[in-house]
Formats: C-alpha cells, sequence, structure tokens
C-alpha cells in the first residue's frame, strides 16, 4: 500500500501471466486503457475493447492487432445505463470467447471544478450519472464475473485514483466517487481473501497521468509541478506488473506517497493544499474554460 515495488518481470513471467489469455477493457478507447489494449496486445492477449465511442474502438483495435493481439473484438457501450452492463458486456465476452482470465475496470468520468461553483454537478440526474459510471457499474461488472474468474483463477484490476483517498477543490464529486469505489473495493478484497477464492483483486491509486487528452485539455489550465505528473507508459507497465504480481495496491506515481503520508498525518492539510491554488473566482473561471475545451472535443463528452 505504501510503495508499488518497480522491478520488471522477466519475459517468462510476462508469457506464463498474459500469452492468449482472455482480457476483457472497459474504458480503452484513450488515456490508460488505449494504452494497456496495446501493450496487452505485445503480450499476445486476446481483448474484448470497451467504451462509448466506436469510431475510437476501431482505431484501437487496430492498432493493438499490429501490436500482436491474435484476436480483438469491440464492444460500444454507455456504463451510464448500468442495467445492462452485464449481458452487453460481460456476458458478451463469454459468449465470445469462453472464458475470462483478466477483468480491467478503467472507464468513468471526472467532473471537475469547485462543487459549488458549477450548479450542473449538483443536478441529480447528473450526480447519479457519474455515479452510475465510476461506482455502480463497476460494482455490478466485478460481481458477476467473479464465478467466472473462478475457473480460471482470474484477476480484476480496478482503476481509482488518489482522488479516492485525498480530498481536492476542484473534484468534490469525482473524489466522492473515488472514495465509494475504495471502500467497496477494498471491501471486496477482504471477503475474496477469507474465504479463499481464486480470484484476486488490486487497485489502482494513481495520480495525474499524463494522458494526450490531460495535455489538451485540462493541463494547459492546470500548474501541475512536473514531479507530480505520471508518465502513461511507465504507468501502464506498472499495472501489468501488478497484473501478474497480484498486489493489492498500486500506487502510482511513487511521489503520491508523500501526499498520502501528508493527509493522513498533517492537521494542516487543507491549508498546505490551498496555498498553491489561485483565488476561489479564478479557479471557477479557469475550470469554465476547461468545461468549455472539453465539449469542442468531446473529451468526457464536455463532462470535464
Amino acid at each position: 500500500y505504501i510503495c508499488s515495488r518497480t522491478t520488471r518481470l522477466s519475459a517468462e513471467q510476462y508469457r506464463e501471466g498474459f500469452y492468449n489469455k482472455v482480457v476483457l477493457l472497459c474504458g480503452a478507447s484513450s488515456g490508460i486503457g488505449e494504452e494497456l489494449a496495446y501493450q496487452l496486445a505485445s503480450k499476445h492477449c486476446q481483448l474484448v475493447l470497451v467504451a462509448r465511442t466506436e469510431a475510437k474502438l476501431l482505431r484501437v483495435k487496430e492498432g493493438a492487432l499490429k501490436a500482436g493481439s491474435p484476436r480483438v473484438e469491440v464492444i460500444s457501450y454507455d456504463f451510464s445505463n448500468v442495467k445492462k452492463c452485464v449481458s452487453t458486456v460481460l456476458y458478451k465476452t463469454i459468449e465470445l470467447y469462453g472464458r475470462l482470465d483478466y477483468l480491467i475496470l478503467n472507464h468513468g468520468l471526472m467532473p471537475n471544478g469547485p462543487f459549488l461553483g458549477f450548479p450542473k454537478q449538483q443536478d441529480p440526474e447528473f450526480i447519479q450519472k457519474i455515479y452510475n459510471v465510476n461506482v455502480f457499474s463497476y460494482i455490478q461488472l466485478a460481481t458477476h464475473a467473479i464465478p467466472h474468474l473462478e475457473l480460471t483463477g482470474g484477476h480484476i484490476h480496478v482503476t481509482s485514483s488518489m482522488a479516492g483517498e485525498i480530498p481536492q477543490i476542484i473534484g468534490g464529486l469525482y473524489c466522492a466517487t473515488k472514495h465509494s469505489k475504495n471502500g467497496f473495493f477494498y471491501s471486496l478484497q477482504q471477503e475474496l481473501i477469507h474465504k479463499r477464492s481464486k480470484v484476486s483483486l488490486n487497485i489502482g491509486a494513481f495520480g495525474l497521468i499524463v494522458t494526450r487528452e490531460m495535455k489538451d485539455v485540462i493541463m494547459k489550465k492546470m500548474n501541475m509541478p512536473k514531479f507530480l505528473q505520471g508518465d502513461l507508459k511507465r504507468c501502464v507497465q506498472v499495472i501489468l506488473d501488478n497484473l501478474v504480481r497480484r498486489e493489492r495496491t498500486i500506487t502510482f506515481p511513487p511521489t503520491n506517497i508523500a501526499f498520502r503520508f501528508n493527509w493522513y498525518l498533517n492537521p494542516f492539510f487543507h491549508e498546505f493544499f490551498l496555498a498553491g491554488i489561485t483565488d476561489y473566482n479564478s479557479l471557477v473561471k479557469n475550470h469554465t474554460t476547461i468545461h468549455e475545451q472539453s465539449a469542442k472535443t468531446g473529451y468526457q463528452k464536455g463532462s470535464s
């Protein structure tokens, strides 16, 4: 939990962990998910890629096949519809491949900006949508995947965030969903251990990972120190290593460990955190610009 191991695995360990394995990868059209698709493909995994936009999925599918995957299927799905996610995504994967080795839950929406500064975020329907995507769909997919993963001694990876541990003025609703996700999945992790399940589960506590979308939409308006930024390819390498090692928590980048200690041990954390942030009105203005840019690019359907 404090720190993830950084030593790389051997070629034989990768082969044993990934060769011809069936991976259901949710949130595969961009960012961490897209890079995961390519790196898993290079390890000869068979993939099911899931995201909202079919055109983006087909582009990633082409890249994954070129990277070495023997088979790639795509499912276009909006996880705000929780009721049908199991039948449309999970059961379809079992139907296509006959088994499941890895479930990677990486999809999500990231509303950002001060909660009181954006009335849209206070709308109960909007809040419900964010929870459907970020929490409830995760719970449904994981719960129904466990019987299939028991048959293969499989593994669940849950992409979470340091926002699931540490509050952020620019992400109240996002932090709330990540805290909910952590609370459920660490509890489920205990339950799997206690019942001696063949299924293992890990949770990724990630900081700011520099994806293409982050660069284009968000980071232009955020003054984030370099040492707090995580490299995308390295992040995915750490995820792959931990899929094989099956450690319970991934912390990346490692500098987030300092934030974790600060939050739990510093009684003046709020003052420390807010000291480097611009005044409130400017903060709202900056994030209004980010929302406008998100809408133009289609990033997060303008939800960021």
